[in-house]
């Protein structure tokens, strides 16, 4: 799928109008890794530009399959290098007087043949590609990577998962607390949600597995016939891998969401999904039948996940909500949020909202 250029995201910003939640941001951006584009949109000889917490980051791989990310503009005289920059060889080429950069930033060459300026160098950024996603680590203070993201590779019989891109009002730490908030399953997707395993909150990771079932009807015969079983891992705020298992129609699906924050009040949410049925085997027809599934399979998702933009849109951060049993562990949630952040989450709103 092809990524949203930055001149098309920014027209989608201008046209979302204000509100108090766009006016204010509800808290700082967080420290972690954030995927920025699919393996496949950045192929060799590839320059691609995506928004990260307010700025640009220059993605491109050289020839030889080497991949970076650095800091838009050219330490020359400040052309974005996002903007009509190239690849040569292995180096990334300015598109304003030809200067080239080695993978490791520093200048090599001139567009007139003298000596590149010693001090000339690129500002690069850490990047990481995992499970055919780009990543790249930003933290407030530029401290270097902390952690490191954990794989969860599909297994062969997966078609490629298709993926689709929502710009919402939001922030990444919202999107990931949809996890832990069983009270609202009911009246925003008419669900009920049976939790199999405690969320378990460890270091930078968050494991938590449950059933989903439909409200107001029969669970136990629900159960017996297709109640899937959801097993969620969740790295940071920006990466939630889950694997969904339908065990009485032999159904497997595989889906990888990225909540990217590109301004003080939006984030990027790439939702991307693939299945496998048992029952079709593992043929040439039976991957392009799932392949073709794949597609609808992201649109159902989207279109479920969507019940909740409108809310996000014009909901504020509380630091200190009142909560109600069956809430769901929204507090534990936010204890183990805390540590992505190295600036201050700002003073407690709650009773200015009132």
């Amino acid at each position: 799928m092809q990524g949203w250029s930055t001149r098309r995201r920014d027209a989608r910003l201008r046209r979302l109008g204000p509100s108090r939640a766009e006016r204010t941001a509800r808290l700082p951006y967080p420290d972690g890794w954030f995927g920025l584009a699919t393996s496949r949109e950045v192929g060799r000889g590839v320059v691609v530009t995506r928004r990260l917490m307010g700025d640009d980051v220059v993605l491109y791989r050289t020839r030889g399959g080497r991949l970076r990310a650095v800091r838009p503009f050219c330490p020359h005289l400040g052309a974005h290098l996002g903007h009509g920059g190239a690849v040569r060889g292995e180096n990334l080429v300015c598109p304003f007087h030809h200067f080239e950069f080695a993978p490791n930033g520093a200048c090599v060459a001139t567009g007139y043949g003298s000596s590149p300026p010693p001090k000339a160098r690129l500002g690069a950024l850490p990047v990481r590609e995992v499970d055919d996603l780009i990543y790249v680590w930003r933290h407030a203070q530029g401290q270097p990577p902390s952690w490191e993201i954990e794989p969860w590779p599909l297994d062969a019989a997966y078609p490629t998962p298709y993926g689709k891109r929502h710009l919402l009002r939001d922030h990444p730490q919202d999107v990931v607390e949809n996890i832990v908030d069983f009270g609202h399953l009911t009246p925003v997707h008419g669900t009920v949600g049976e939790v199999l395993s405690e969320p378990r909150f460890e270091a930078e990771r968050l494991r938590t597995s449950f059933r989903i079932l439909p409200a107001g009807r029969d669970a136990a015969a629900w159960v017996s016939a297709a109640a899937p079983e959801l097993t969620v891992r969740v790295q940071g705020l920006g990466i939630v891998y889950t694997s969904v298992e339908v065990p009485k129609i032999g159904c497997h699906i595989r889906t990888v969401l990225t909540a990217t924050p590109v301004s003080p009040t939006h984030v990027e949410v790439y939702v991307s999904g693939t299945m496998w049925f048992d029952r079709l085997g593992r043929g040439r027809a039976a991957g392009a039948l799932t392949s073709a599934l794949s597609r609808p399979l992201a649109w159902v998702g989207s279109f479920d996940f969507g019940k909740d933009f409108p809310v996000w849109a014009h909901k504020t951060y509380l630091e200190r909500p009142r909560l109600a049993k069956g809430d769901g562990p929204i507090m534990n949630y936010r204890r183990w949020a805390r540590q992505f952040y190295s600036e201050p989450l700002g003073a407690d709103v709650a009773e200015e909202a009132g």
